[in-house]
């Protein structure tokens, strides 16, 4: 499944399936959101961490399961019974490359390898690989909105509106279109200028542009898919700005066409006004620079409030923000916010903090795009606001590939090298990520692809063989991660419903993979560049814009 995205905040964050009436901040864990869970026929239930078979210590076992969150309730369905799902496979790594293992699969979402040896072994799914010795895995995803989502490369919208806030000069307003239904969130933009003083359009034309995904989702009334107009304004918080939502409304019953313009009318409404005050500790996170790599530059700091449809204790997917907004700098300072939220009450919301590195990944003749690092840190708003914001993890140090140091320029020895680093001096991360991109050249601009991310609690991975290509340039990125309460060890999907989550990252230099005698460099065209910042974790606004232009321009 693809993953969740935005245009002008961006970079960061996702926990375990939580009931329908699980509560929310301030609300008894009896609330009932008026929402019925979907009920399956006896005899579908599904396993949530596996079993082994107390009969064969060589086993591993575990789930594969898709949990969907809709308007009306929450859902399962085995991940077999996706097409497009990629097959689960199994092996060890043996005298330079690989020896496969068996892997029986079942209808009802669980799977068995039943080879596996005593120590490490691999689960692969595409290009994401697990290595564990776990004797159980939880392989479970999340997605908020319905499976059966229609797109198109384009939607024709129009907009409607009356109680717009008028400008002193003319204007090309923008909107956001949030449906949680359909796990869509689109920017609106306005193809035509609208006269000073204006307080009503009449079938304005506007550009959809979607936040999560690379087409336009269209919304379909007859699947149950509801929509938020929203409309936003900027305000100022003393040591930035910030843009939150400040008037909204909802359509009548929407249905999208890819060939004919639909119109989105309505009348805006002011949205609920809250207060929130971090205590954000920046000068903390910026001493880590170094650690992320010596020679990276602090770019923007982002923090932003996000929702989290029909629950305050897991997070499905991305909705667009209540409130972001970027600065820079080390002063620690108390950050006051006034926020709009026009979504229902039993929806919740997290507090994202992000600290961006740009780091000396750029190849030549290029100017922007490589690699960008962060230390990022996701809590529930009603924690964000309890007590100060700093790093609970940092980044792990001392990265070294085949013995050496990956912080400066290298040409590898190997096609599968091992790649070994340093725990971060500040907490214990719940697992690592190695993610390993390949760069490539577009114009003026390095793009970073990603080939391959490998999941692990160790601080060493051997890369397996078909992962790196003879004669080509590449980054190393590591990830650690806390994930409080959450065994992300044995849950590797678990950031795509976390609400508690914190990373740190450092990455490497340019490296160079070796060509071979009687290899040739790959002289393929150069992958397309990923939707997705890493496996799982919702994205920020930042990252959204950097990887729109991308892709659409």
């Amino acid at each position: 499944m693809s993953f969740k995205r935005s245009l002008f905040s961006v970079l960061l964050s996702s926990l375990a399936l939580a009931g329908c009436g699980s509560g929310v901040d301030g609300q008894p864990d009896d609330f009932n959101d008026g929402r019925d869970p979907i009920v399956f026929p006896e005899g579908t239930s599904l396993v949530a961490d596996g079993g082994v078979d107390a009969g064969n210590p060589y086993e591993v076992s575990g789930s594969r399961v898709m949990h969907y969150r809709l308007d009306i309730g929450d859902f399962t369905q085995p991940v077999t019974a996706d097409p497009l799902a990629s097959e689960l496979k199994a092996f060890t790594l043996q005298d330079g490359g690989t020896r496969a293992l068996t892997v029986q699969s079942s209808p009802n979402g669980t799977f068995r390898v039943t080879d596996a040896p005593a120590g490490r072994y691999y689960l692969q799914l595409g290009t994401f690989y697990v290595v564990s010795d776990s004797r159980t895995m939880n392989l479970d995803r999340y997605d908020l909105g319905r499976r059966d989502r229609a797109t198109a490369p384009s939607v024709p919208l129009t907009i409607s509106a009356s109680n717009l806030e008028p400008q002193p000069y003319e204007d090309y307003p923008g909107f956001e279109a949030v449906s949680s239904n359909l796990g869509a969130a689109a920017s609106l933009y306005a193809n035509a200028p609208v006269p000073a003083g204006a307080t009503s359009v009449d079938k304005l034309p506007v550009g959809h542009y979607s936040m999560t995904s690379p087409d336009e989702q269209i919304v379909d009334a007859s699947r149950g898919d509801r929509l938020y107009v929203n409309h936003s304004t900027t305000r100022d918080a003393g040591a930035f700005s910030y843009t939150t939502i400040d008037r909204f409304f909802t359509p009548g019953p929407v249905t999208m066409s890819p060939t004919v313009s639909t119109d989105l009318s309505g009348t805006f409404q002011a949205a609920p006004q809250y207060t929130a005050s971090f205590e954000w500790w920046r000068s903390r996170f910026e001493a880590y620079q170094v650690q992320v790599h010596p020679q990276s530059r602090p770019t923007a700091q982002w923090l932003s409030i996000s929702p989290t449809p029909w629950t305050s204790e897991s997070w499905y997917g991305y909705s667009a923000d209540l409130m972001y907004g970027s600065l820079s700098g080390i002063t620690d300072l108390v950050a006051n916010v006034t926020y709009g939220n026009p979504y229902p009450f039993s929806w919740g919301a997290v507090a994202s903090f992000s600290h961006n590195f740009s780091t000396p990944t750029l190849l030549p003749g290029t100017t922007s795009g490589g690699i960008t690092a962060s230390l990022s840190d996701t809590r529930k708003l009603s924690v964000a606001t309890a007590g100060p914001i700093a790093p609970r993890i940092t980044p792990p140090w001392d990265l070294a590939v085949n013995g050496l140091k990956a912080h400066q320029e290298l040409t590898l020895s190997s096609l599968t090298p091992r790649i070994t680093w340093k725990a971060p001096l500040v907490g214990t991360p719940s697992a690592y990520r190695v993610r390993l991109s390949r760069l490539s050249v577009s114009g003026t601009r390095t793009v970073a692809s990603a080939v391959g991310t490998i999941h692990t609690t160790e601080t060493s991975v051997d890369v397996p063989p078909g992962v790196l290509q003879s004669g080509q340039k590449y980054a190393i990125t590591v990830y650690a991660y806390v994930t409080p309460g959450v065994s992300f060890a044995v849950r590797p999907y678990a950031l795509e419903s976390l609400v508690d989550i914190a990373s740190a990252t450092t990455v490497s230099s340019i490296l160079t993979t070796p060509v071979f005698a009687g290899l040739a460099p790959d002289l393929q065209a150069a992958p397309e560049p990923s939707f997705e910042p890493e496996l799982g974790i919702k994205p920020t606004r930042q990252y959204l814009m950097r990887e729109q232009l991308l892709m659409k321009h």
